[in-house]
């Protein structure tokens, strides 16, 4: 995870007191963080852009700007700034809340009972608008959830100017996952003529200057030659219009997710910023919308929030940000369970005002919990529950045993698939593991054959490479042998694994099987190499062979048969390889397979 220094003595100031060291490493790492240690960050500052970097004592001095990769070789490219102490910290995933110092020292604030409870933002009424156009949730360019805010009176020097773009860069990480599913844009309010359009424009026009870039490029080229184009370019692969942020002027602000614009660029003298989110979906634009407006008002203390009106397409309005708290009930009697501590009713309210959190009695034993907006991590009452436990300190829960013990033992289904593990590998065979996940590229385009209706499809898949659950195993042991044909013949490779089939009765609406999957590969093998393999198989797991010619595009016709149990019941097939799917895996030996249900 990646690691971030907050300077301590803006930490403290930001507290209202002094924390010594200790007392400060004890209550973050009760909060969950993992303290890298203290120490002193040399910084350095980018001419070109305005970025700080830092360096610790034993690093190099940097040798280029990673945000707009200027050269720093050349003199007065970058300018030393001085150092600062710092404690750093592992950034906490679930907790984009505390990602900079503003956020973290509201959360010891309310911990170290300094200033417990629910931090309320009071937000102006909206002076900017922002006008959203149709075609930014079309097929050529998903884009289409935008949140904006004003943040008025910041008062910034390079270090905040540096928690400000630091943690910009930490929210695409943690809430935007690299910028898919939300990127931030912050710019001078000063340098922007509202009202702004959310729009879409061709890949060729209009050009405009990327931030730390010297000429104006247009949006294809950002893609092509800018750093950050580069980088970040794969959200917008798929789009054919790209999407532009501009003010009334004609002026454009910014290419989200890509880059903004160095005429609205926020510097240390920046007073009033116009911050905006967009994404394909609301629930993360808002979620990181929220966290980095609270951020702001936390580190510049005096600072105020406002509201900005947005008009989508079909010309209904909204304000944003929503800071709203979320509401969740909590059961006291299922926490004191869940927990195993000995709490009580009167306990509850002050531990989680530790964490954060307003809470009123809603009835016996339940609590009306508001948790705070720039809090996502909250899906269950579980959630809350940890909470109540980080409160308490799980340092002073007492350590019990269970009330009852019991003795591990396999699943019926594992036992049975060991079987065939044991058969297969006692036979000569090497086990390999091959992935749960494919694409119809490579599951059924090369074996001639449909998408199944049984197969499962994955809405959002992390890549191209896998957006279906397999339904066999063949595909992947011949992948692998397709990758490793420089290694001597003959391979003799097995695979017991699980396919997943859609089915209305499971519980999840997808059911999973055990099976088992043989590939031979080699010169010279044939039908009766597989079936001879089948045969024991089938023998040492105590059934009985039975056989029937089969006729499958993937298969040499004449040279395949379906594999039957005592009942007659179809449990898998065996045969040699058609020389077409050879051809599309690059194969040149002959190669013989079978796969069967585990049963």
């Amino acid at each position: 995870m990646p690691v971030v220094g907050i300077p301590i003595h803006r930490l403290n100031d930001l507290l209202g007191r002094p924390v010594p060291a200790d007392e400060l490493v004890r209550a973050l790492q009760r909060m969950g963080s993992d303290i890298e240690g203290f120490g002193t960050v040399r910084r350095f500052k980018c001419s070109r852009c305005g970025f700080v970097l830092e360096r610790t004592a034993t690093e190099a001095d940097p040798g280029y700007c990673e945000d707009c990769q200027n050269d720093f070789s050349s003199p007065g490219s970058v300018l030393p700034l001085p150092p600062v102490e710092v404690v750093r910290l592992d950034l906490l995933a679930v907790r984009p809340d505390m990602f900079d110092v503003g956020g973290l020292a509201r959360a010891l604030r309310a911990y170290l009972d300094i200033s417990p409870g629910l931090a309320a933002y009071d937000l102006a009424s909206p002076c900017v608008r922002v006008d959203v156009h149709p075609g930014l949730d079309g097929p050529g360019c998903f884009r289409p959830a935008i949140g904006c805010a004003v943040v008025r009176d910041v008062q910034l020097d390079d270090d905040l100017l540096k928690e400000l773009m630091r943690l910009q860069e930490n929210l695409h990480w943690a809430l935007g996952r690299d910028r898919r599913r939300a990127s931030v844009g912050v710019y001078d309010l000063a340098t922007v003529t509202p009202p702004i359009t959310y729009r879409t424009v061709d890949p060729d026009g209009p050009p405009f200057r990327a931030l730390g870039w010297p000429n104006e490029l247009t949006p294809r080229q950002i893609l092509q030659e800018h750093p950050k184009g580069r980088a970040f370019g794969h959200a917008l692969a798929d789009f054919q219009r790209y999407p532009l942020l501009i003010d009334a002027c004609g002026q454009v602000l910014s290419m989200p997710p890509i880059i903004n614009s160095e005429e609205s660029k926020v510097t240390a003298a920046s007073r009033d910023l116009f911050i905006d989110v967009t994404g394909p979906r609301v629930e993360a634009v808002s979620r990181c919308l929220n966290v980095m407006v609270t951020s702001i008002l936390e580190f510049s203390p005096g600072s105020r929030g406002e509201h900005v009106e947005i008009i989508g397409p079909d010309g209904k309005r909204c304000l944003t940000p929503d800071l709203t708290p979320q509401e969740m009930i909590l059961d006291m009697a299922a926490t004191r369970r869940v927990l195993g501590i000995n709490l009580s009713d009167d306990d509850a309210p002050g531990l989680l005002a530790r964490m954060g959190h307003q809470t009123e009695w809603a009835g016996p034993s339940s609590l009306r919990v508001l948790i705070p907006s720039y809090r996502p991590d909250f899906l269950h009452q579980r959630d809350l529950m940890e909470e109540v436990a980080i409160a308490f300190g799980y340092d002073k829960i007492t350590p019990a045993l269970v009330p009852t013990m019991t003795v591990g033992q396999p699943h019926p289904d594992e036992e049975r698939a060991a079987a065939y593990r044991r058969a297969l590998a006692g036979l000569g065979h090497v086990e390999v593991m091959t992935l749960l996940l494919g694409s119809p590229e490579t599951h059924y385009g090369p074996f001639g054959l449909p998408v199944p209706e049984e197969c499962m499809l994955i809405a959002n898949p992390i890549s191209t490479e896998q957006t279906l659950g397999r339904t066999w195993i063949l595909p992947g042991l011949i992948d692998t042998v397709a990758r490793n044909t420089s290694r001597e013949m003959p391979h003799r490779l097995f695979e017991v694994g699980t396919v997943l089939r859609v089915d209305p009765e499971a519980e999840t609406g997808v059911a999973q099987h055990t099976r088992a999957g043989v590939v031979l590969a080699g010169p010279g093998i044939g039908f009766a190499d597989i079936r001879s393999v089948m045969d024991a198989l089938i023998r040492e797991t105590g059934q009985q062979l039975m056989v029937r010619p089969l006729s499958k595009p993937y298969f040499i016709q004449g040279r395949a048969a379906e594999i039957l149990d005592q009942n007659g019941t179809v449990m898998g097939e065996m045969g040699e390889i058609h020389p077409s799917v050879l051809e599309h895996f690059k194969v040149i030996q002959p190669v013989a397979a079978a796969e069967i249900a585990v049963r």
